[in-house]
């Protein structure tokens, strides 16, 4: 995987931004024992999945001659 910590075409600085909130969000829930609200979560997963298809995006375009 390729993890861009700029903000790039594929993956936003404002949704890189949003992932940092709600991880923080995620690891202080964790460490009480909670879970993050289902909204909230499910805002996560789809940034997570996000980034992994930029990262498959910017994977493909270092490939290319």
């Amino acid at each position: 995987m390729i993890q861009s910590f700029h903000p790039d075409p594929f993956f936003s600085a404002d949704q890189q931004e949003r992932l940092s909130e709600l991880m923080s969000l995620w690891r202080l829930a964790r460490d009480q024992g909670q879970e993050l609200p289902p909204e909230q979560q499910a805002e996560l997963d789809n940034l997570v999945d996000a980034e992994l298809g930029a990262a498959t995006v910017r994977a493909a375009t270092l490939m290319q001659p």
